[in-house]
């Protein structure tokens, strides 16, 4: 399973690497031969039903808890507690609907599901639906070679299409049309072949090869975490002539960003309350921005992932709101009740330092993740579960110091170190992700 997973990725992380000449993903409303067309087929798939009443079962025993949540909502009462219950339900349904939605995606396409085939402007496009809206591949013809008949193949992937279709793009084996008599198979091929002729010359000696593609983790050391099975050979550690270090702008902003509440201490009278909030609403903004890059990296997937990643990420977030407000911020003395008024006002006197922050970060982003192209060979999966590692860091110190200050007193000098602390793991973090080496603040500073 491991092996295949693998194989997929290094597979797909090739055929990007062609630049323009990638397959195009494309979906949406499909209904018919248009004008423009050179060919269209519609393929209807063979219908399986122990894999039907399997997937209707599987669809209904996870959308009863989707369904069921709803219907145990409390009444919003203007309490915290109340409040954080109602976003992390729904929060969660919004994460597990992505799962139900994929169940029900699939029982409808066993059900009435179908391939078509359209020829149009050189390319041919592959796409799997039901009828009136589809999703699927758009292949540029000049890398397409080999149109054949099949026979089911495991080892492929292709089994469950019997006998079936085939051509190669770009070395890669492109399977379509499943339980295709012989008949019909020969009558395509013949008009394929006559559309997408086998070119006299050979494909570009250029293109990149499965074995040259490799991930981290090959090694032998038998572990590899998400963000390692990105093939590195796919993505260079730094875009070639840019540099990245302490001085470079989004660290500085970085530095700029994690002093402003150094002034709401001194000014403001800030206490550990209102910088435990701050840095807790940095992470509001860390979610913000990896969705743009999950958006950035996978395109069209976001749709599925971003959903997916808001409600775990927000989910995690609504908790340990409360987790603030129940150690920090509430007066034990006071009872549990914590009105959602208090909280709004407690929002907007962070604005001007919590604006730092997402300048901060946008900086960043731009700088780095775009001007650097940190986004290549970046997986959609990789990116979803990138801010964990940084925010788990940086939560533990602010909270380690969270606990330390509360020991000490609330006094200028604890909260300095509390605000010094965040400040050496975020620039640590940063180096550490942005750089082209493992850098540690001091020694960037000495150098």
């Amino acid at each position: 399973m491991a092996k295949a997973k693998n194989r997929l990725i290094r597979n797909w992380a090739r055929l990007q690497m062609l630049g323009d000449m990638a397959p195009g993903f494309c979906f949406g409303l499909d209904l018919g031969r248009r004008s423009g067309d050179d060919l269209y087929r519609s393929y209807p798939f063979k219908r399986h039903p122990v894999g039907i009443l399997i997937s209707g079962a599987m669809l209904l025993g996870f959308s009863i808890p989707l369904f069921s949540i709803f219907s145990s909502l409390p009444a919003a009462d203007g309490e915290l507690f109340s409040l954080v219950f109602i976003a992390f339900s729904v929060l969660w349904a919004l994460g597990w609907s992505m799962g139900v939605l994929l169940i029900a995606a699939v029982f409808l396409i066993l059900i009435c599901g179908r391939e078509t085939l359209r020829v149009r402007e050189g390319r041919l496009i592959l796409r799997i639906g039901i009828p009136g809206f589809s999703l699927g591949f758009s292949y540029p013809g000049t890398l397409i070679r080999n149109f054949r008949a099949a026979s089911r193949d495991g080892h492929a992937g292709s089994t469950w299409r019997g006998e079936h279709l085939a051509f190669d793009f770009a070395g890669d084996r492109i399977a379509f049309a499943s339980q295709i008599p012989a008949t019909a198979a020969e009558e395509e091929l013949a008009t394929l072949r006559e559309l997408f002729p086998d070119h006299a010359m050979a494909l570009p000696d250029d293109l990149p090869k499965l074995e040259d593609i490799q991930l981290a983790g090959d090694s032998g050391s038998g572990f590899a975490t998400e963000q390692a099975k990105a093939p590195q050979q796919a993505r260079p550690a730094v875009r070639p002539g840019i540099e990245h270090s302490i001085t470079s702008l989004s660290s500085l902003a970085l530095i700029a960003a994690n002093l402003l509440p150094l002034f709401g201490v001194l000014l403001l009278g800030w206490d550990i309350g209102e910088l435990m909030l701050l840095f807790w609403a940095e992470s509001a903004v860390i979610g913000f921005y990896n969705l743009l890059k999950m958006a950035r990296v996978g395109k069209w997937a976001v749709l599925f992932f971003g959903p997916f990643f808001t409600g775990h990420f927000g989910g995690f977030m609504v908790v340990h709101l409360l987790f603030i407000y129940g150690f920090f911020i509430n007066d034990p003395n006071a009872g549990t009740d914590i009105p959602v008024d208090q909280v709004l006002a407690d929002f907007i006197a962070l604005i001007p330092a919590l604006l730092g922050f997402f300048l901060s970060h946008g900086i960043s982003y731009v700088s780095n993740f775009l001007g650097r192209q940190e986004y290549l060979g970046m997986t959609i999966n990789a990116q979803m579960g990138q801010p964990y590692k940084r925010i788990i860091v940086m939560h533990v110190t602010i909270i380690f110091g969270g606990f330390l200050v509360m020991a000490l007193g609330s006094t200028l000098p604890a909260l300095m170190l509390i605000i010094g602390l965040k400040l050496w793991t975020d620039l640590y973090s940063h180096l550490k992700e942005h750089g082209s080496r493992q850098v540690n603040p001091a020694e960037a500073v000495a150098s």
